[in-house]
């Protein structure tokens, strides 16, 4: 089955359909009757589709696209999906969580509604059940927002700065990936002026002059999937970026090359970033991972031989390799 679009780190807006996702996995929200199960996802099912909506308390609540009645609990503490109005027992709550996805907390069925907040989980290892439970650890869930967008995985890593996507069009292949009238007007509705792909193919002559007469400047840093960025190509990503407006980085999927991007920009912002941090970004291989360290060893080198009254400048020089041995008798 093909996962759900997008990480599943999108945000709540009132009216926008979502599929929940047990995160990391294609295992969604399903309605089936009055009762919620987690089921594989399928494209299009409208009993995995969820509207976002508010009360009048400026409670979140998701009422299914199939069934139009409301996720929350109804006897015991098993997750339902039953009622038709968006009463206290069905609004929910959603916690970011650093590592990606959300925690889910409902209403406690116990006592008065708004006074305790169960989160949501598994029923057990394997169980296809969602249940409430006091005390008990959160398991993260994932939103994805269901919009008919060529760019499948839009996500903003920073509000109106930087954000990362799939390739335009992207359906497997980096080849797939194609700029023209409805590609640039998503990135215009989104205020885009700049894309940095990480693509191995480059787009033609004709589609950087349409990006261009938009206002698009493009960068294209050639890379690999499964295949670690060069130093040098790290440079030229945080040189794409710096002084660029609001900026889109993509490759094919849009996981592990956007990834080692958006963690490259990062580091030269001077974030502190762990291995855990590599992978919350998409990075995928141990390779990847390495270079993104040694990317920075090299800009805490150049803050450590910074003197007392240097302003801090968190960006390397540009990465020259080191120079081999001549022969002895060159």
């Amino acid at each position: 089955m093909f996962p759900p679009p997008g990480r599943g780190n999108d945000c709540l807006a009132v009216g926008d359909k979502f599929v929940i996702s047990l995160f990391g996995t294609s295992m969604v929200f399903t309605a089936e009757g009055n009762c919620v199960r987690l089921r594989e996802y399928e494209k299009g099912k409208m009993r995995q589709i969820w509207v976002c909506q508010m009360n009048p308390e400026g409670r979140y609540g998701m009422r299914n696209a199939a069934t139009g009645c409301f996720l929350g609990w109804v006897d015991g503490r098993e997750l339902f999906c039953a009622m038709a109005h968006h009463y206290g027992c069905t609004w929910l709550t959603f916690t970011r969580l650093r590592l990606g996805g959300y925690s889910l907390m409902v209403p406690s069925p116990e006592g008065p509604f708004g006074t305790r907040l169960d989160p949501v989980q598994r029923s057990g290892p394997g169980s296809s059940s969602l249940s409430s439970n006091s005390g008990t650890a959160y398991h993260r869930f994932g939103l994805h927002c269901l919009k008919d967008s060529v760019f499948r995985r839009f996500e903003w890593v920073v509000p109106d700065r930087l954000a990362r996507s799939s390739a335009p069009y992207y359906d497997g292949e980096d080849s797939d990936e194609s700029i023209n009238e409805t590609s640039i007007e998503f990135l215009a509705n989104h205020g885009i002026q700049n894309i940095i792909s990480m693509n191995s193919v480059e787009i033609s002559a004709r589609e950087r002059g349409k990006l261009r007469a938009a206002g698009i400047s493009y960068s294209h840093i050639r890379a690999l999937e499964f295949t670690a960025p060069t130093q040098e190509q790290f440079d030229q990503i945080w040189n794409a970026y710096e002084e660029a407006g609001v900026t889109v980085v993509y490759c094919g999927y849009g996981d592990g090359r956007t990834g080692m991007a958006i963690s490259a920009i990062q580091l030269f912002e001077g974030r502190v970033l762990t291995d855990l941090d590599y992978r919350a970004n998409g990075v995928q291989c141990p390779s990847q991972i390495e270079a993104l360290n040694v990317l920075n060893e090299r800009i805490h080198s150049v803050e450590n031989n910074s003197g007392p009254s240097d302003a801090p400048d968190t960006r390397p020089p540009p990465y020259t390799a080191p120079e081999k041995d001549k022969p002895w008798n060159a």
